[in-house]
C-alpha cells in the first residue's frame, strides 16, 4: 500500500519525530544520505561531473547533505546557492559541514556565466531549490537558473519534489524543474499525483528518512494510492450456489428525451459489474433504446413533462420502487429543474439504501446543497471539477488549487462520499482519508464516460459492497479498462461503451 501525505501532515510528522527524539537535523542527514544512496544505485557517478543546486530552506539543506555524501565518489562537484545563504538552522549547519571539506560553493547571483558553464558541463544535477514549501511562481531572478537546469543534458535528480511544482495541488509554475528522477522523502506528497505536476517527476522513488514508527495519530497518512491489490481484495469469486437475488437490485433513475444515452451507458456499467437485478426507470422513449442494448434490464416507464424530462407525477412509483432497491443511481442525463430537485430531496429523505448522485443529479443540488443534511442513507456524489465548483459556488481554479482541504471539509460537513473526477480522480470520505486513482487516460474525455462510471459504482453498491469500497473499485477498474481499450483502439477512437469489453477481460483475467 502506497501512502500519501499532505504538506501539513508532513510538517506534523517532522514535529512529532523531533519530540520523539529524532531531531530535524538528523532527519535532514537521513534524507540526504538516502537520496545520495539512491543516486549512486541508479547511475554510475564515478568520475562524473555533479552540480548540486541548493535553495536557502531545508530542501537546500537536504541537497547540501547529498553533496557531502557524493563528494568522494564523483569526479567533480560544485554547489550552487540558488538564492543566497541558508536561512534555517539545519541548512546552515549542513553548509558549514560542507565548507569544512573544501567544496566549491558558488552563489548563483555572483557569477551567472560560470554557473551556466557548470550546468552545461554537468553529468548530474541535484535539484534542492524549493521542495514542498513552494507555491505560486518562480521569482524572476531565479528564472534563468531554472531555464539552464531544464536545458542541461545532465540527469536531473529532484529532492522530495521538482522545484516549481506545488506539493499540495500539483500545479506547476512556468519553468518548473523537469526531473528525470524524483526522490520523495518518507511518503509521496499529494501534489505529485495530480496533473500537471506528476509529469515533472520522471522516475519516482520514495525513501525512508528514519521517521519513528510509534508517532501515533500524528503520523497517519492522509491518503492511499489505489492499486490493483486493494481492488481485488474486495471483489471475490462467486459461490457455485449463487442466484440473482444475492447480488442486489439497482434502481437506475436516469435519462431524458434529449439524453437517452446516459441511461443506457449507466445501466450497462452496472450490469457489467455484476448486479443481480436492474430496473431502469426512464421515459418510455429512452427505454426503447435501452432494451435494445440491454435486454436483461427490467423497466419502469416514466411520464415526461413538456420539456421531455422525468415528471414529478412519477413520484409515487419511484419512491415505491426505491423501497425495493438495494442501491439507486440518479442523475445521469435527467436534466435540471426545480421539480427534479424536489424529487431528489424526497428520495434522500426516504431511502435506506445507498444513493449515487451523478451529473444532473448534482446540478439539481446546486443552490440547495443543504438537502444533503436531510439524507437518511449513504450518499455518493460523482462530480467532475466543474460540477463540484458550481456546487460549492467557487471557481474551478480555486478548487484545483486546494481540492484536498476543500473536499475534506465538505465531506465531513455533509457526511457524504465524493468521487471528484479529473485527469486524476480522487475519492474523499467523511473520515478524512483520500484515495487517489491514476488509472485512465485522455481517451475518457468523451461524453458518456462519467455515466458508465456512475453505473459501475452503483452496481457494486447494489451488491452490498460498502459504498467507499464500491467507489474505489469502480474508479480503478473504469480507468484500467480505459487503458486497455486505448491500447486496443487508440485514445482518439475509443468510446465509453467500448470499455465494457475490456472490463469483462479484466474480470476474466482475475478469475471472476
Amino acid at each position: 500500500m502506497k501512502e500519501i501525505v499532505t504538506v501539513n501532515r508532513m510538517r506534523q510528522i517532522e514535529t512529532a519525530s523531533d519530540e520523539a527524539g529524532m531531531s530535524a537535523l538528523r532527519l535532514m542527514e537521513n534524507a540526504g544520505s538516502a537520496a545520495a544512496a539512491f543516486i549512486r544505485k541508479r547511475v554510475d557517478v564515478h568520475g562524473r561531473s555533479c552540480v548540486v543546486v541548493a535553495g536557502k530552506g531545508n530542501n537546500g539543506g537536504d541537497a547540501l547533505v547529498v553533496a557531502r555524501k557524493l563528494l568522494e565518489h564523483v569526479g567533480m562537484l560544485s554547489v550552487i546557492l540558488a538564492d543566497g545563504l541558508p536561512n534555517t538552522g539545519q541548512s546552515k549547519e549542513m553548509l558549514n559541514r560542507l565548507l569544512q571539506l573544501g567544496v566549491e560553493v558558488l552563489p548563483f547571483g555572483a557569477d551567472q556565466k560560470l554557473v551556466s558553464k557548470k550546468l552545461a558541463a554537468a553529468d548530474l544535477v541535484i535539484d534542492g531549490i524549493f521542495g514542498t514549501g513552494f507555491h505560486g511562481e518562480i521569482p524572476a531572478a531565479l528564472q534563468p537558473l531554472f531555464e539552464q537546469i531544464n536545458h542541461a543534458v545532465a540527469a536531473v535528480f529532484c529532492l522530495d519534489i521538482p522545484s516549481g511544482v506545488s506539493a499540495e495541488s500539483g500545479l506547476a509554475a512556468k519553468d518548473a524543474i523537469q526531473g528525470d528522477f524524483t526522490i520523495a522523502f518518507h511518503c509521496m506528497k499529494a501534489g505529485m499525483l495530480y496533473d500537471p505536476g506528476r509529469s515533472y517527476l520522471g522516475e519516482l522513488q520514495v525513501v525512508s528518512i528514519g521517521v519513528p514508527d510509534d508517532l501515533g495519530d500524528q503520523a497517519l497518512a492522509d491518503g492511499i494510492l489505489v492499486e490493483e491489490e486493494e481492488v481485488f481484495s474486495v471483489l471475490k469469486k462467486r459461490p457455485v450456489d449463487s442466484h440473482k437475488g444475492r447480488y442486489g437490485h439497482l434502481l437506475n433513475l436516469c435519462g431524458s428525451t434529449r439524453l437517452p444515452g446516459a441511461a443506457v451507458l449507466s445501466a450497462m456499467g452496472a450490469a457489467r459489474v455484476g448486479v443481480g437485478l436492474l430496473t431502469a426507470a426512464s421515459p418510455a422513449s429512452v427505454l426503447q433504446s435501452l432494451i435494445s442494448r440491454l435486454p436483461e434490464a427490467m423497466v419502469l416507464p416514466l411520464q415526461t413533462d413538456d420539456d421531455g424530462l422525468i415528471s414529478a407525477d412519477n413520484r409515487f412509483e419511484i419512491l415505491k420502487m426505491l423501497k425495493r432497491a438495494s442501491a439507486c443511481l440518479v442523475g445521469c442525463g435527467i436534466g435540471r429543474k426545480d421539480t427534479l430537485s424536489g424529487l431528489l430531496e424526497e428520495m434522500l429523505k426516504s431511502a435506506s439504501c445507498p444513493i449515487i448522485v451523478d451529473a444532473d443529479g448534482i446540478n439539481n443540488l446546486t443552490g440547495r446543497i443543504e438537502i444533503l443534511h436531510q439524507a437518511k442513507c449513504p450518499v455518493i456524489l460523482t462530480p467532475h471539477m466543474g460540477e463540484m465548483a458550481r456546487l460549492l459556488a467557487i471557481s474551478t481554479d480555486e478548487l484545483r488549487e486546494n481540492r484536498i482541504e476543500i473536499l475534506k471539509r465538505f465531506v465531513k460537513e455533509f457526511g457524504v462520499i465524493v468521487v471528484l473526477k479529473d485527469s486524476v480522480t480522487t475519492i474523499f470520505e467523511p473520515g478524512g482519508t483520500l484515495f487517489v486513482n491514476q488509472t485512465g487516460n485522455a481517451g475518457l474525455a468523451k461524453g458518456g464516460s462519467g455515466d458508465l462510471l456512475a453505473g459501475m459504482i452503483a452496481g457494486f453498491c447494489a451488491q452490498s459492497i460498502p459504498p467507499l469500497k464500491s467507489a474505489v473499485c469502480a474508479v480503478y477498474l473504469h480507468g484500467r479498462a480505459a487503458d486497455f481499450c486505448a491500447a486496443r483502439q487508440s485514445q482518439y477512437s475509443m468510446l465509453p461503451s467500448d470499455l465494457l469489453v475490456d472490463l469483462a477481460g479484466i474480470f476474466a483475467k482475475h478469475g471472476l
